[in-house]
């Protein structure tokens, strides 16, 4: 049991609820939302990922008039959902802004754009959101990130998907995104009777915008892990403060955003420090990557691991007129190489806000998806530390 999900099914009994089950697998999530009608859905980031991308999936699969119209409504419903959240104070903000000019500027688009989204609403996302039964209320993402496309894609087409932190040490919920009054980008205020503070790496503590390390204090921290007083020492206080090891920032009005592990942050030969959550994030927004994970500790630049998606890559090669009888053959040919290496480029670069030594060398495309219990850990996450023993051969391409 993850404490995530222990605590959502502590909480459902207590309330008198009824629970069901599925797999984050998007054709079989959908069939169950269709059977079983639920009204609330607490899962990991990754059964919200395996919806869109069962949703996306079916839409190219249709082809024709409704993708392209699929595709111009979600366009349309994320950028006024931007612009609103920009208008009405719905987004992350590190300082203070002129609301005046904000209104000046975008009132016309946000105007305009509306009506255009109400018809997307009725042709288009009411049909998305009758695939999640006639009852279903929110989704409560938790135990990982959200990728932000996700979290766009939900919001744009009027679905309520909030998301928390925690972790097992803090019982385990520290904050949760409002589900009234939510604000993009962030994991919400600190719970009654937690606090939250940024510090630096000398321990003082930051102010709003300035990454560091995000420390929680409050009744739900535990005492200390059981007869290991060392490793308590290591992330507890003497005043109850406990270090999460993970990376984040406060924005103006308290609440927290969250980049990364501390552990996770690669530091390349030339001292550079790169975070790869946001990469990884980034590089799995094109329909061709299922998963990526990006690796470079101690050398001169970043590669990746790619898990392609099989359908997409497969739909691509057909229209190129390439053999997709052997999936590993079709990996290795030169057209399919080049289509990964142009989704990266366009993806990770200067003008999408990455540094020139943040961008991808080197890929290998895996031939197989990652297993729970081989890469992935019980939250779906991927365990990083055992890439380089479970995949030698590809690390050798990755760094000769």
């Amino acid at each position: 049991w993850h404490s995530f999900q222990r605590l959502c099914e502590y909480m459902i009994l207590f309330q008198a609820g009824s629970m069901c089950y599925s797999k984050p697998i998007g054709s079989i999530l959908l069939a169950d939302f269709a059977a079983l009608n639920p009204q609330v859905l607490p899962a990991v980031p990754r059964v919200f990922e395996a919806v869109y991308e069962g949703v996306l999936r079916t839409m190219r699969k249709g082809g024709g008039i409704k993708y392209l119209l699929f595709k111009f409504f979600v366009g349309i419903g994320i950028l006024h959902s931007k612009i609103d959240r920009l208008l009405l104070n719905k987004t992350a903000l590190f300082k203070k802004r002129n609301r005046f000019f904000d209104w000046l500027l975008l009132v016309l688009p946000w105007l305009f754009l509306y009506p255009l989204k109400l018809l997307g609403s009725v042709l288009v996302f009411k049909k998305i959101r009758e695939k999640l039964g006639n009852s279903f209320h929110v989704g409560v993402s938790g135990g990982g990130a959200l990728p932000p496309i996700v979290d766009e894609f939900f919001w744009a087409v009027g679905i309520n998907i909030v998301e928390g932190y925690g972790l097992t040490e803090t019982a385990p919920v520290i904050s949760v995104r409002s589900m009234h009054n939510p604000t993009f980008g962030t994991v919400g205020y600190a719970i009654r009777g937690v606090e939250a503070k940024i510090v630096d790496e000398d321990g003082r503590e930051l102010g709003p915008g300035q990454k560091g390390t995000v420390m929680i204090k409050g009744g739900s921290v535990m005492k200390g892990y059981y007869k290991k007083p060392d490793l308590t020492s290591e992330v507890l206080s003497e005043d109850g403060w406990l270090d999460t090891g993970d990376l984040g920032l406060l924005t103006i009005d308290g609440q927290l955003v969250l980049r990364g592990r501390k552990k996770d942050t690669i530091v390349l030969r030339g001292g550079e420090n790169v975070e790869p959550l946001p990469l990884e994030m980034r590089m799995m927004e094109s329909r061709f990557i299922a998963q990526a994970v990006v690796l470079g500790q101690d050398e001169r630049y970043l590669a990746a691991m790619i898990v392609p998606s099989q359908d997409d890559v497969e739909s691509y090669a057909k229209e190129k007129m390439i053999d997709v009888s052997v999936f590993e053959k079709l990996l290795e040919h030169d057209e399919i190489q080049k289509l990964f290496e142009t989704e990266i480029k366009e993806l990770v670069n200067a003008k999408s806000g990455f540094k020139i030594f943040e961008r991808i060398s080197r890929f290998v495309l895996l031939k197989k998806p990652f297993e729970q219990g081989v890469e992935l850990s019980a939250k779906q996450e991927v365990m990083r530390f055992k890439l380089p023993e479970l995949y030698p051969k590809e690390m050798k391409l990755l760094f000769k």
